[in-house]
């Protein structure tokens, strides 16, 4: 697969946004693929970014909890906006009760809080089906 995998990680914390940033160049390496990160703290610059050019990005690591706009109201907005994108989403919470309480009749990806390494594999891996 010579495609270019680009992913979005939305997180109000540059310490997890670094986490999550070198969990991504671990795994791109490991698997011999080329991959794009972009990030972004601002979640309604992310609903903006989703909205208008959502459909590049092979997978979404949102975070559940930010400021002015949460990462389940961001997808909820797609869920209207752009429906295609929901399964391309991976939550980031400690919280996953209060997400699942939210969408009952969705199947989400949660990868909880705190997370290791291997934890964020498994998930990536189910939006990125790559076998």
């Amino acid at each position: 697969m010579s495609s270019v995998i680009k992913i979005l990680a939305v997180d109000d914390e540059d310490t997890v946004q670094s986490i999550l940033v070198a969990f991504i160049n671990r795994y791109l390496s490991d698997k011999g693929l080329e991959g794009e990160i972009k990030t972004l703290s601002d979640p309604v610059q992310a609903l903006f970014e989703l909205s208008t050019n959502g459909d590049q990005y092979t997978a979404i690591l949102l975070d559940v909890r930010l400021p002015k706009l949460t990462g389940d109201e961001i997808y909820n907005s797609l869920i209207h906006v752009n429906p295609s994108l929901l399964e391309r989403v991976i939550f980031i919470t400690g919280y996953p009760d209060d997400l699942n309480h939210r969408f009952p009749d969705r199947v989400l990806n949660i990868l909880e809080k705190p997370f290791r390494y291997q934890d964020f594999v498994e998930k990536i891996e189910t939006v990125l089906k790559l076998d």
